[in-house]
């Protein structure tokens, strides 16, 4: 499965199941761990500011209808989702940041991942 098909399942469940607010960071892997280094600085600097200050975000004119033009998140939960083969777990943010500082290896495992989410499906 490739990045863009799980987010097309992943947005349904979002819509269906999970049906709150959130910043999420969606990562595949088709292998039993995720490289720390597959998420970027940024992006971790970003759902932090979702989480713990202010985000504000300009939706690019791209020629499409987009739904509207900015919209800002302030104080919503945060999650770091990864899709490893057998199930995809939601980290929160703060996890998964406290993770990466402490871990002797440089990937993530999928079992340690369960233990560290706050959702697994």
């Amino acid at each position: 499965m490739r990045e863009k098909d799980f987010q097309i399942k992943f947005n349904h469940w979002l819509k269906n199941v999970y049906k709150q607010t959130g910043a999420f960071e969606l990562k595949i892997t088709k292998t039993d761990s995720l490289p720390f280094s597959a998420v970027k600085q940024h992006q971790l600097d970003a759902l932090l500011n979702a989480k713990k200050g202010v985000f504000v975000f300009k939706i690019p004119d791209c020629g499409y209808q987009n739904p509207f033009d900015t919209f800002c998140l302030t104080g919503v939960p945060a999650f770091i989702v990864i899709k490893y083969p057998d199930f995809f777990c939601l980290i929160d943010i703060d996890a998964f940041i406290t993770e990466k500082n402490i871990s002797t290896r440089k990937s993530l495992m999928a079992e340690r991942a369960k233990e560290l989410s706050t959702i697994i499906i």
